[in-house]
């Protein structure tokens, strides 16, 4: 058994098993790792992170958050993987997802001081304006760090959609994620799924963004595809269609 510096709040145990904290400075812990469960990504990625491998464990943990995106433990982790990593804004986007998910919970209160270390607010908001096209609401994007184009704003949509061409441009992998089953009006069909490292919608980021690349029928070609709940559950949304305005926050 070993220690390393990876922090957990106090009085916080893993529903795992209970993982002792010793506190250094109110909030910075060195973490004695007992036996985990069966391993899944979010116990690989925790071992990872504990044996000093951050590279390794953010692989890991990003692929627990998108199993499990409303779990703030998760997403604690994974800040830790960015912090671990020298990537600030990350690890701050990270811990203001446990702050938005971790209520009143020791997680939430180490995620408040883990953003003052880094020098970062506790909730980050970003107004972004939108167009109207008919009854559909467009928000421009980035994807990757390339401007693409406008993405359709729809809240049923469990995955975001990007269309083929795009994809390509972008050298994004068709086989990254599996497939997932699409009900069009041609019928049943079985898209590719993958994860974007990166969406950027208006200056509202995120990261490893699970997305099926599809062309979406009649579209003109400046809209790209479709910003769907893989990426917008990671913020409170508010649409402001009076003032043609999208408000993305994080945090509390």
């Amino acid at each position: 058994m070993h220690t390393r510096d990876t922090r957990e709040p106090a009085g916080f145990s893993r529903r795992r098993g209970t993982i002792p904290a010793l506190l250094l400075g109110g909030w910075l812990g060195l973490v004695l790792l007992g036996g985990l469960a069966a391993a899944g990504p979010f116990e690989e990625g925790v071992d990872f992170l504990q044996g000093g491998h951050s590279r390794w464990a953010l692989e890991k943990l990003v692929e627990a958050v998108d199993q499990v995106p409303r779990d703030p433990e998760r997403w604690w982790y994974l800040g830790e993987a960015y912090r671990m990593l020298g990537d600030a804004p990350a690890a701050a986007g990270a811990y203001r997802h446990v702050l938005q998910l971790g209520g009143a919970s020791p997680l939430a209160a180490a995620a408040r001081q883990a953003l003052e270390a880094l020098g970062e607010p506790s909730v980050a908001a970003v107004t972004i304006p939108v167009r109207r096209r008919g009854s559909a609401i467009l928000v421009p994007a980035r994807i990757n760090g390339e401007p693409v184009g406008s993405l359709l704003l729809d809240t049923g949509a469990t995955f975001s959609v990007l269309s083929g061409s795009v994809a390509e441009r972008l050298g994004v992998r068709r086989d990254s994620a599996g497939t997932v089953r699409l009900v069009t009006a041609n019928g049943t069909i079985h898209a590719p799924l993958t994860i974007l490292d990166e969406v950027d919608v208006g200056g509202a980021v995120a990261r490893h963004v699970p997305a099926v690349i599809h062309d979406l029928p009649g579209m003109p070609p400046q809209i790209v595809g479709l910003l769907g709940l893989s990426f917008l559950e990671r913020f409170r949304v508010n649409l402001d269609i009076t003032s043609g305005t999208l408000i993305l926050e994080t945090g509390r």
